[in-house]
């Protein structure tokens, strides 16, 4: 008996030391850790704040932050019983990084990551004003975009009304916050007079689902003026119309003008002129006059009057 009592409390500490050590081994932790938000898409310059709280862990809790891979580039931490709250100010391109919270509670750890992505596109396309387009003659258009990232991810596209012309994209890979101007050599047909000319930008972060899209139009003075007939003509006593239209942005105002008179007349503040029971004295030349804000352009037809 004495020998059976002794083996039992060999085998019957041993097993206790299985169980104690199994326990270890397979104890669960008993708290949990929440960061929000998991991943932030910011603008450069913004601000944003990022939330690590614990749950079933009361007591004794201690919080660390840092980047992912490299070294942490700043903000305001505030540790609160089972909070922890960073608050990272005027983001820039450096923070575009993922944030670890780093969490230990009774000897234990965990740590969760928030994945931050910056970018940079604060303005609409700039475009210079252009003096003028007219069919069939070549001009170098400009169109630059202001304080972009990732600049790599931009795209710039020239179109005519609903036409794209050309499409321009940077190359290489860019790590800070520029700028970048597309040049286009542009040849203008009779078919476009009329259609907006406009550079579209377009920033594009697929993998985060970014994209935004900014577009301007062209301001250009008067360029192709067109007038319905080059060479009009009209019987003593009949009507006569003849319409002048302008390329522009803005839509250029016309004026008619009666020249060979002291001063020269207008004589309509519209498109058409209107001649109405023709005579001798209204003969000769006139003058279309269209103009915006950017310019200027004058085209001279010669009325003729027949008869008599």
């Amino acid at each position: 008996m004495h020998n059976e009592r002794k083996m039992c409390g060999v085998k019957c500490i041993t097993f206790a030391l299985w169980i104690n050590i199994l326990s270890v081994i397979t104890e669960k932790t008993d708290f949990e850790l929440e960061l929000t938000p998991p991943m932030s898409v910011k603008h450069v310059g913004t601000d944003l704040e990022l939330i690590c709280h614990v749950k079933g862990c009361p007591v004794n809790v201690t919080f660390k932050w840092r980047a992912l891979h490299d070294k942490f580039h700043g903000g305001k931490i505030k540790d609160e019983q089972t909070v922890s709250r960073l608050l990272i100010r005027n983001i820039t391109t450096e923070h575009n990084i993922g944030v670890v919270c780093k969490v230990t509670c009774k000897g234990k750890t965990i740590e969760k990551t928030s994945n931050i992505k910056v970018f940079s596109f604060p303005q609409d396309p700039v475009l210079p004003k252009i003096k003028s387009l007219i069919a069939n003659q070549t001009q170098k258009l400009s169109c630059t975009v202001h304080n972009v990232y990732p600049l790599e991810r931009i795209q710039i596209e020239w179109l005519r009304g609903d036409k794209t012309l050309f499409v321009d994209q940077p190359e290489g890979s860019f790590n800070n916050v520029q700028s970048y101007s597309s040049v286009f050599s542009y040849t203008p047909s009779v078919s476009d007079l009329g259609k907006n000319i406009s550079c579209k930008a377009t920033l594009n972060i697929a993998e985060i689902g970014l994209e935004k899209t900014r577009n301007s139009n062209a301001e250009y003075g008067p360029g192709t003026i067109t007038i319905s007939s080059n060479n009009p003509s009209v019987k003593l006593g009949e009507h006569l119309e003849i319409t002048c239209q302008a390329d522009g942005n803005p839509q250029p105002t016309i004026l008619w003008w009666k020249e060979e008179t002291e001063p020269a007349q207008i004589k309509s503040q519209n498109e058409k002129l209107i001649i109405n029971n023709a005579s001798r004295s209204q003969a000769g030349w006139y003058r279309c006059d269209a103009s915006n804000a950017v310019g200027s352009q004058q085209r001279r037809v010669k009325v003729i009057v027949l008869g008599g």
